[in-house]
């Protein structure tokens, strides 16, 4: 196939010479990427920071992420009554009833909150002010040895 060359002084970029947008329409037009500004993130730091600012973006990178640590599932003393079986209507009963956090994927017992009723507690790790608030309800808490 054969392409058809125009003289050169037939050519856009002769004819156009002097009118900044050879034709083109609205400046930046017929360039790669000149009407929506750079491909991307292109232009965060320069003629897009207003964009940034007023979305509250932030640029870079910020702290770390580490790979080692563990997420520990914990819940709160206030949060517990709702696992706590009903107590029964007969006081005679000496028997604390026992929610086991274990089996219900949690691993810590933070001490936010009021307990009101004497339970027995089952969990691999509880904090200082949980295992007093626990015992001066009157309950017991099962830490594993």
């Amino acid at each position: 196939m054969v392409i058809p060359t125009l003289p050169t002084r037939h050519r856009k970029i002769r004819r156009m010479r002097g009118s900044r947008t050879h034709g083109w329409g609205v400046s930046g037009q017929h360039r790669d990427s000149g009407m929506i500004g750079g491909h991307g993130w292109a232009g965060k730091l320069a003629h897009k920071r207003t964009k940034v600012v007023a979305e509250g973006i932030t640029i870079g990178k910020h702290g770390f992420f580490s790979h080692s640590a563990k997420e520990t599932r914990s819940i709160n003393l206030k949060d517990l009554v709702r696992f706590a079986p009903t107590p029964p209507e007969e006081k005679s009963q000496i028997k604390l009833p026992l929610v086991d956090l274990s089996r219900l994927g949690y691993e810590k017992l933070l001490g936010v909150g009021v307990l009101k009723e004497p339970i027995a507690v089952k969990v691999a790790k509880a904090s200082k002010s949980a295992v007093k608030k626990i015992e001066e309800a009157g309950g017991k808490i099962l830490l594993p040895k």
